[in-house]
């Protein structure tokens, strides 16, 4: 039996079989690399600023298969982001051949975002996010393309469920005026999570479209009864137990 403290909420028992071993041993062979956002560092804003967690789902899996990964995740980050300053080129670039390369794909959410102070301006106007989503589409197949024909193993996470009236509230009427943003989405604030889940569905197409096998965060969170439980109050960054249930997701994806 292996025995692991999973975050601060409990310590986890299962026992490490024949396909568990071998997957550990490859992990001694493997060059993970994490392309992730806030949730990819482990961010909480529960503390009244971003904050590193003790204990995050990368952090986790580390201290359990007992390698060290390449966490170059980052608050703000987005695939726009990292294509525009040639972040996965770098990457490509700088491989160690005689080891396989593994790239875990953690990004959209803050491509889906809006600049909240322009909607408001002129709430009647049409805006775009950060990100469009047809523009995501092209941006995530162009990154797979790229990481696929370099040889390297891709993983991509699908995106978190944003809860769409704690980030209306606790988030965005912070950051703009709020009643005027609502009019902009003509009242329905759920047209944030339907926004946010356009660019899942992107991410979704287009790894399936390279057969890929993905970390499906989504559908841990949506199907979990503790959701809201998992969420820190800006809707947004899954707190300490989220963090948790994407250590799960991880692990499962690994042992699968």
């Amino acid at each position: 039996m292996v025995q692991f403290a999973i975050g601060s909420s409990a310590t986890k028992n299962y026992e490490q079989g024949g396909e568990e071993k071998m997957k550990i041993t490859d992990f001694k062979n493997k060059i993970i690399t994490v392309f992730g956002d806030s949730i990819g560092k482990g961010i909480t804003t529960d503390t009244g600023k971003p904050t590193v967690m003790n204990n995050y789902a990368v952090k986790t899996f580390e201290e359990t298969y007992g390698i060290k990964t390449d966490n170059i995740s980052a608050f703000g980050n987005s695939l726009k982001r990292i294509c525009e300053r040639g972040v996965i080129e770098r990457y490509i670039s700088g491989l160690d051949k005689t080891k396989k390369n593994v790239a875990v794909i953690e990004l959209g959410g803050n491509d889906a975002d809006f600049d909240w102070k322009a909607v408001a301006a002129t709430p009647n106007e049409e805006h775009t996010s950060k990100t469009s989503p047809e523009e995501f589409s092209v941006l995530y197949k162009e990154t797979l393309d790229k990481l696929l024909n370099a040889g390297v193993e891709v993983v991509p996470c699908t995106i978190p469920p944003v809860m769409s009236e704690r980030y209306f509230s606790n988030v965005i009427s912070k950051l703009a005026d709020g009643d005027r943003v609502l009019e902009f989405f003509k009242g329905d604030v759920d047209t944030i999570y339907r926004h946010q889940e356009m660019f899942n569905n992107e991410i979704l197409k287009n790894s399936y479209a390279k057969g890929l096998n993905i970390i499906d965060l989504r559908q841990r969170f949506l199907t979990s009864l503790q959701f809201k439980n998992l969420m820190c109050r800006d809707g947004i960054h899954p707190n300490e137990k989220g963090q948790d249930e994407i250590f799960y997701a991880a692990r499962n994806f690994v042992t699968a």
